[in-house]
């Protein structure tokens, strides 16, 4: 008489006489179930009858993490630039302009001080505005001054304040 393998094991072929532990990415959920691979955004490690190896199901990725791809046995950090704030993502998302993640596998977005802020989507760095720009908020994108006004970006020498622009003197416009 054959028998079922218990959820999370296979046999490799007809006529198998022993069943054997779903591999890494792999899961097997019902009594006498092949073994089917990690949907995107999930993982199993490859425990080989060690304490983690319940192969009935999946892991989803942690925070900070992805995967996009099927049958895997890990997930990966999301990039510099990019954050994962849920669990089980198949793509990381980017910072949007004004916040940066400067590290791998971050879950939140940090704001750049004022007088900073990243130039475009999925930065990994706040940049001193340029001139004619400033920004006096906490992640805020850096704004164009305001008509009568400006801001030269003197970077070297470490006076500029980036926090707000200066009215234009007499005699200029």
């Amino acid at each position: 008489v054959c028998v079922d393998c218990e959820a999370g094991q296979s046999s490799d072929s007809e006529g198998s006489a022993k069943c054997t532990l779903c591999g890494a990415g792999q899961y097997s959920s019902v009594e006498g179930e092949k073994c089917k691979n990690c949907a995107k955004g999930q993982y199993r490690v490859n425990d080989k009858g060690g304490e983690n190896s319940d192969a009935s199901a999946c892991d989803d990725c942690p925070e900070g993490y992805y995967q996009d791809s099927e049958g895997q046995g890990s997930c990966l950090p999301c990039l510099p630039g990019e954050f994962g704030n849920v669990t089980g993502l198949s793509k990381c998302q980017k910072c949007p302009k004004g916040k940066v993640s400067e590290s791998s596998n971050s879950s939140v977005c940090s704001d750049c001080e004022a007088g900073r802020s990243s130039d475009s989507e999925g930065s990994a760095k706040c940049t001193l505005c340029g001139a004619g720009q400033y920004s006096n908020v906490k992640g805020q994108e850096c704004q164009d001054c305001s008509t009568g006004q400006y801001r030269v970006n003197d970077k070297d020498d470490g006076s500029t304040n980036a926090k707000t622009c200066d009215d234009c003197p007499e005699g200029y416009y």
